[in-house]
């Protein structure tokens, strides 16, 4: 019987999974379907070769069982962490205790999907509002930083600016006309 071929890599794992037996040997799936069989230990070799082990196998045995457990090593962090989803959700409703569940959701999915730690969360949102994690995303994109929210530009700070609706970029190009570079900030 002729081997069909497939162009679909899916269809041809299928094939080769379902195909009848070939009288080549055991397929690949049956071999990663065998039973594993744990490696024996001292006392099974022991009883399986016959001998004896009497006081050494008493010994290494009592000496394992009395052996100091293992301790885990610290978790070694690479930052701090992002705040919990439950957190986020908890500061989203204390900053708008009347937002209805469905916007609550929407907006702690969208926050909890930037990956800022609690403190950083908190500065954004009270400085954007609780709406702004859109806006947070394109200054993050843009590397504009927690301390360029404070700047001047032309009478109004960044974050009122911000808030008010105005984009990243043009918050850049304002900031660049002025000689002002919102992104080391």
């Amino acid at each position: 019987m002729a081997e069909p071929h497939f162009t679909d890599p899916e269809l041809t794992a299928i094939w080769a999974y379902l195909r009848p037996s070939s009288a080549e040997g055991p397929s690949p799936a049956h071999l990663a379907r065998a039973t594993r069989h744990r490696t024996p230990n001292a006392q099974a070799i022991a009883a399986r070769e016959g001998l004896d082990l009497g006081p050494e196998l008493q010994r290494v045995i009592q000496r394992s069982r009395t052996a100091a457990p293992r301790t885990r090593s610290p978790r070694r962090d690479a930052g701090p962490r992002p705040a919990e989803r439950s957190r986020v959700k908890q500061l989203i409703a204390t900053l708008a205790p009347r937002m209805r569940q469905h916007l609550l959701r929407e907006r702690t999915a969208a926050w909890a999907a930037l990956g800022l730690t609690l403190p950083e969360l908190e500065t954004w949102m009270r400085a954007l509002g609780v709406d702004g994690a859109a806006t947070v995303q394109a200054c993050k994109a843009w590397g504009v930083g927690l301390a360029a929210l404070d700047v001047v530009l032309d009478g109004r700070q960044v974050r009122r600016r911000l808030r008010e609706g105005t984009t990243v970029t043009s918050l850049l190009a304002l900031a660049s006309e002025r000689g002002i570079d919102l992104r080391r900030r």
